[in-house]
């Protein structure tokens, strides 16, 4: 069986690691072990090739360490997907998940750097094996997002079965399904169902 494909469809990696659950949240986890975290964080452009390596190792030295990092990621994710669902909803988030956030930002931003490359200088992470090290970009983009998701909608996935999330990117902010290859199509094919069955 080969490496789990992550699907990155909500415009932004905060989002993204909240649609590690499946559509329903409730029949799958797509980040059961912290090998599965490493993968999403590599697909997603979160740690390259090299640092993913550098992390598994680590886990390898460490399996307590990072089965507390995956439990911490797992709770972090519910706290986003809450969060980020009230303001779906048009809704205040609740203190509880703003304070979870709060601590993980307390983790995440000394580890904040301003990089030089060439001429450029850049806000990156520290170069580091810390096993959480995944997380410290999905903390700071969603404290961003959090912050200023009045100017770009977050909405929740249009099918009946599929709870994922997304920045509504559409030009009259009238997407509705997180793909439309799936929650889309499958909308679609149910209402051409429906109308047959009614004719």
């Amino acid at each position: 069986m080969g490496e789990r494909l992550f699907e990155f469809v909500g415009g932004r990696p905060c989002l993204d690691f909240s649609n590690t659950m499946g559509g329903d949240r409730r029949t799958r986890d797509d980040l059961p072990t912290y090998a599965e975290l490493v993968s999403w964080a590599r697909q997603g452009g979160l740690v390259t090739p090299a640092q993913a390596r550098a992390l598994l190792l680590h886990a390898r030295r460490e399996p307590a360490e990072a089965a507390r990092t995956l439990e911490a990621a797992v709770q972090l994710r519910e706290a986003l997907f809450r969060a980020f669902t009230a303001l779906a909803e048009e809704k205040r988030p609740a203190q509880a998940d703003l304070e979870a956030l709060n601590r993980a930002l307390a983790v995440a931003l000394p580890h904040r750097r301003l990089m030089q490359s060439g001429r450029e200088i850049a806000l990156g992470w520290e170069a580091s094996d810390d096993l959480d090290r995944m997380l410290w970009p999905v903390v700071q983009d969603a404290a961003d997002l959090l912050a200023h998701g009045e100017q770009r909608p977050i909405k929740m996935c249009g099918a009946e079965d599929c709870s994922w999330l997304f920045v509504d990117e559409s030009r009259n902010h009238s997407r509705r399904w997180c793909t439309m290859k799936d929650c889309g199509n499958v909308a679609k094919a149910r209402r051409h169902y429906q109308r047959v069955r009614q004719a």
